[in-house]
């Protein structure tokens, strides 16, 4: 099942999603037909269960799909419908179609007016939410999570994008939701801070490996005093760092999504995105050192990644703040050792 769907993936992206595409969708265009083609192919309900009139495919291999969209700088909400249709799912609400994003409801004040749920407050970058449907987002009632189905339509939104042009609006939410569209949770999932954090890891991973392979070929194809510049040893050694940066990347993001929907996975995805956005930092400013001024064109594709693992590496939590998460877990495990609780997988300490 995974080769099926990672190659339908890769295919699909592969020959539709071109430099063009991804210099009109920065300039404000949404690219609308390569959505239609994304969920034809079914690839926004691969998480939700077969009975709730998904797929079923097993988180991990889904989740692959994260990494193969941010390989190819895909410029629609993918990650975040994928995440969005799983969590209302979770919660017994029909997934919607269309397209879906998410965001951190922490901010959002839920109050009972009779049957209904009204909610007022602010939700702040949100992703691609002025070419969604609908904004997907946890918020606590009565010390129990509930899963709200937001309509853009009726919410006040101010545009704004990140540094690769993509949208990330804000929106102020003050609306009533029936049992249709806002229901709790029959169990904690963290919030949709960890959820972020994990699809922004495996975008990271695949974006950085597509960065490599532009480094390399690039090195390989430059020529300078007589020979390609891959040659010289400290190319060498720029290409070498960011192969290893991706690959623990990769890894730990890999980890990650492994431990989706288990008591370890507050911190594996604490891991993942703290190394990433490590990584992002290293790989996007070597691989700009790799280009020279080229790699920095309007013309060049390298801009388009390098921007979008700078600018996710700040959403839903920056490496400080899931350091942060992880020291407080091992000061607060109880474990005798650091290193039991390094090693022991079943180690979970102490959510912030």
């Amino acid at each position: 099942m995974e080769s099926m769907i990672h190659d339908m993936a890769e295919r699909l992206f592969r020959n539709h999603v071109s430099h063009r595409l991804r210099e009109d969708a920065a300039a404000g265009q949404c690219p609308e037909a390569l959505w239609t083609l994304i969920e034809e192919a079914g690839l926004t309900m691969a998480m939700v269960p077969e009975e709730a009139g998904g797929f079923g495919v097993p988180a991990a291999e889904a989740l692959g799909l994260v990494r193969i969209s941010g390989a190819h700088g895909l410029p629609l909400p993918l990650a975040e419908t994928l995440i969005a249709n799983a969590v209302l799912a979770s919660a017994g609400l029909a997934p919607p179609g269309g397209r879906l994003t998410i965001a951190e409801g922490a901010a959002l004040r839920l109050e009972r007016r009779g049957a209904a749920i009204h909610i007022r407050g602010p939700l702040t970058l949100v992703p691609f939410a002025r070419w969604a449907d609908r904004i997907v987002t946890v918020a606590a009632l009565d010390g129990t999570d509930h899963v709200l189905s937001l309509p853009v339509k009726d919410l006040a939104l101010a545009p704004g994008h990140d540094l690769a042009g993509m949208p990330r609006d804000d929106a102020e939410v003050d609306l009533a939701l029936t049992e249709a569209d806002a229901r709790p949770l029959p169990r904690s999932i963290g919030g949709m801070r960890e959820l972020g954090a994990l699809i922004r890891s495996l975008a990271m991973a695949g974006a950085m490996e597509t960065i490599v392979k532009m480094s390399v070929e690039y090195a390989n194809d430059r020529v300078q005093f007589g020979r390609p510049i891959g040659k010289f040893q400290a190319i060498q050694h720029y290409l070498a760092t960011m192969a290893g940066e991706t690959a623990a990347s990769r890894t730990a993001a890999e980890m990650a999504a492994d431990s989706y929907d288990t008591p370890a996975f507050a911190l594996t995805v604490a891991a993942a995105k703290s190394r990433s956005g490590e990584a992002a930092e290293k790989v996007g400013a070597l691989a700009h050192q790799v280009h020279g001024a080229i790699g920095y064109t309007q013309e060049h594709a390298l801009h388009h990644f390098t921007k979008r693992i700078w600018s996710w590496r700040d959403e839903f939590g920056t490496e400080l703040d899931w350091t942060t998460e992880l020291g407080r877990a091992a000061l607060s495990s109880p474990r005798d050792t650091f290193w039991h609780f390094i090693t022991d997988s079943t180690a979970q300490g102490t959510p912030a």
